[in-house]
């Protein structure tokens, strides 16, 4: 398993409405780029990432293995659709931020 770096975001990303961190932000553009380097140019807060197929199935193992241990929880994929939840960085960070709080997975 590849070790994420920490990544800074993408020239021209709007602004998150999700998350108030910028740095949990730039960590998960990190993820996305390490693990979809193709998907890196396309990278905006609204871009869909499952639907779409910017990610693959790898991509998607290594962002519920970072979502873990940023939340400190452990996921039940069968809980929730990772294709709504975490189609795009703000449903990601958004999932996060619930996470954190103890909301519910989805």
């Amino acid at each position: 398993m590849r070790v994420p770096l920490p990544g800074r975001p993408s020239a021209g990303a709007p602004v998150n409405r999700g998350s108030t961190d910028p740095s949990l932000r730039g960590h998960l553009i990190g993820i996305l780029e390490e693990n979809a380097p193709e998907a890196s140019t396309a990278l905006r807060d609204d871009t869909s990432l499952i639907r779409s197929g910017l990610i693959d199935s790898m991509a998607l193992f290594n962002l519920a293995v970072w979502i873990e241990k940023e939340t400190g929880t452990r996921l039940d994929l069968e809980t929730f659709d990772p294709s709504v939840e975490w189609d795009t960085i703000t449903d990601i960070l958004d999932f996060i931020g619930k996470r954190r709080r103890g909301g519910p997975a989805g």
